[in-house]
């Protein structure tokens, strides 16, 4: 077991007994940023106009290392009040918000129809574990110990295994399974694999030796955080390949052979081609010190766009999402100064992303809502909490996670059930 129910608040979340690097990779991203702090949620709807945009210059690495920032200029914020009717935002978004509540299953919000539901997900248990619900496919991977991939369209489970967590992998339709002999993270050393989410396993177990946590795959491996750098592991040879020293390394996210991470304060972002091991250097935008976040960097699922949540040296959560074109070079800020954010998620079709705030035990969650097409930001604050990691699914499946009707109220507080779709309006 990863930890009690009770430990997923945000100033419990490292009671838990876990490695050594596991709870120090936390702690960098926690304590370098000051102390965890409730994000704002008092503010209503408000709208941001553009920031402006300059040039980022990229330049490989490990060869030279040249930074480059993006300016981050003041914008005109206009502040609206929620429509009473209608969607939450100024147009209909084609999407269906599902967050990880922190307990058994999902909340789902439809922000066309202004309606939320809860309902639970096979497999899913509370606990610290690094990934508590990702997409991958057209499914949803939950669980520790026993986990399952969750059919988006069906709600079908299927078992993948049992193993202590799981990570992302670079290869579509697969995820890493990370087990460790003690049965929690750091107790001894793990065997990995990937399976697919149909349960096969694509790679026969094999021991993990040396230093390192495995914190995400990457094509044909696994990246490994160590105390002073980033490895590469491949999972044919065995071989592992350092990345950059001089501090601890963070992964955020990985696409195709491309993965974003931080060294050191996370003062700079890289990312990393690793089929040719060249880098794209990245300092913040000017107006923020650094990239904040556990996960704070996402690419789109073309892999053309990087959104990245920036702050202050004294932040732990975004005060504003820096965009880069990868193909351009070009960058812009979105920002919302009543609000704060934790998370960030793309849509299928990588034309929005969405932000949001931790909002577990709390009775309001920050979401952002940023179109490629349109410069403009809306962020809205929800008069309910209980939402966690967000994944953005097509609004063709709303049906499948909300009531015809709104049944209950109260359901805007998640309470651990047992079975159905509880659905509430707001």
């Amino acid at each position: 077991m990863l930890c009690a129910d009770e430990l997923r608040s945000p100033s419990d979340r490292l009671i838990v007994e876990m490695s050594t690097h596991w709870v120090g990779r936390l702690l960098l991203l926690l304590v370098l940023a000051g102390a965890c702090t409730a994000s704002g949620v008092d503010a209503p709807v408000s709208t941001v106009g553009p920031q402006t945009t300059t040039p980022v210059t990229q330049t490989s690495l490990p060869t030279t290392a040249s930074t480059s920032s993006t300016m981050a200029t003041a914008a005109t914020v206009t502040t609206l009040s929620l429509p009473a009717e209608g969607p939450i935002f100024d147009d209909k978004t084609g999407t269906l918000l599902l967050f990880d509540d922190g307990l058994d299953g999902v909340t789902a919000v439809d922000p066309d129809r202004r309606l939320a539901g809860r309902s639970v997900v096979e497999g899913q248990r509370a606990g610290d574990e690094p990934f508590s619900m990702i997409r991958v496919g057209d499914t949803l991977v939950v669980g520790w110990s026993d986990i399952y991939a969750f059919d988006l369209a069906s709600r079908q489970p299927t078992s993948l295994g049992l193993a202590t967590i799981f990570v992302p992998a670079a290869e579509p339709e697969r995820v890493w399974m990370i087990d460790y002999p003690a049965g929690r993270i750091g107790g001894g050393q793990p065997e990995v694999w990937q399976v697919n989410v149909s349960g096969e396993r694509i790679t026969e177990p094999v021991a993990l030796l040396g230093d390192g946590y495995p914190a995400m795959g990457f094509m044909g491996g696994l990246v490994l955080e160590v105390g002073n750098r980033l490895d590469l592991w491949d999972a044919s040879t065995g071989k592992v390949t350092p990345l950059e020293e001089g501090g601890p390394g963070v992964v955020s996210d990985v696409r195709g052979a491309y993965l974003a991470w931080c060294p050191g304060l996370c003062l700079r972002l890289m990312v990393t081609d690793t089929s040719t091991l060249t880098s794209e250097e990245f300092v913040p935008p000017e107006g923020y010190a650094r990239f904040v976040g556990q996960y704070f960097a996402r690419f789109s699922p073309d892999g053309r766009y990087l959104a990245a949540m920036v702050g202050g040296n004294g932040s732990s959560e975004g005060e504003a999402v820096w965009i880069v074109d990868l193909q351009s070079g070009r960058g812009s800020v979105i920002s919302d100064p009543d609000t704060t954010i934790d998370y960030l998620a793309w849509a299928p079709d990588g034309t929005q992303l969405f932000a949001s705030s931790y909002s577990y035990s709390q009775t309001h969650t920050v979401i952002w809502r940023y179109q490629l097409s349109d410069p403009d930001l809306t962020a809205v604050v929800l008069p309910f909490g209980g939402a966690l990691t967000p994944v953005v699914a097509d609004s063709d499946l709303a049906d499948v996670y909300l009531g015809d009707e709104p049944s209950s109220d109260t359901c805007p507080v998640p309470r651990g059930q047992t079975s159905g779709i509880c659905t509430f309006s707001f």
